[in-house]
């Protein structure tokens, strides 16, 4: 056959098994790359890593600090823990001696006494006798708190006006502490000048009185006549 007929690729150089005259890496130089790759890396650290050793400590830390603090301020998880009238524990773990709190008592006033006695403390002329200036609450503690406990039914007859009104028993539903600061508060407020009363005082006049009904005013002024000026 003529040369001129013999396809071109026929002139190549072909390529042996040993990859004599071929193109790209040998097998041994791809060997060498690999070797050289692998001793740049990074080789994996043993042990423990830092970051979460810290992790673990600052939530271990984190927790014991949680637990005292639960443990020293829950009250022994008592539900009077979560009462704002209560009595709260002290940084020694005491109860704390109560302290009659006349800003108290007036919220307590408002909520409970104010519709008939109004926030004034003068009451309702011809209906709902005046707190402010009254001797009925000046003196004598234990008479204003039977009258909260236990509420007054009938004539009374306050600084020469006399009312036929009737006063609800709005303290039975009330703790002693509540008692006290409205006592305080009326005992204080609208240019009263008598001494506060303590939350001890109204549970021994609760103890003493029980469920009992309605005071007449009368008979009130029998166990605790008025003061004179």
């Amino acid at each position: 056959m003529n040369d001129r007929n013999r396809h071109p690729d026929n002139n190549r150089p072909r390529r042996g098994p040993s990859g004599a005259g071929s193109e790209g890496p040998s097998d041994g130089r791809l060997v060498e790359v690999h070797s050289q790759l692998s001793r740049d890396k990074d080789e994996p650290a043993e042990g423990f890593s830092l970051t979460p050793i810290f992790v673990v400590f600052l939530f271990c830390g984190f927790g014991f600090w949680a637990g005292l603090y639960l443990t020293r301020n829950s009250g022994d998880f008592s539900p009077s823990a979560f009462d704002l009238n209560a009595p709260k524990a002290s940084v020694a773990g005491g109860p704390v001696a109560f302290e009659p709190d006349a800003a108290k008592g007036e919220k307590l006033f408002l909520a409970n006494c104010a519709a008939c006695h109004q926030a004034t403390g003068l009451g309702v002329p011809g209906a709902f006798p005046p707190l402010a200036k009254s001797a009925w609450v000046a003196g004598s503690e234990e008479r204003i708190i039977k009258a909260i406990l236990a509420g007054l039914a009938g004539e009374i007859e306050v600084m020469g006006v006399k009312y036929n009104g009737n006063m609800p028993n709005i303290g039975a539903g009330l703790k002693d502490g509540q008692v006290a600061h409205i006592a305080t508060y009326v005992r204080q407020a609208w240019g009263n000048a008598s001494e506060p009363v303590m939350d001890t005082k109204v549970t021994e006049v609760r103890k003493a009185i029980g469920n009992r009904a309605q005071y007449n005013p009368a008979d009130l002024l029998k166990e605790h006549p008025l003061e004179s000026k």
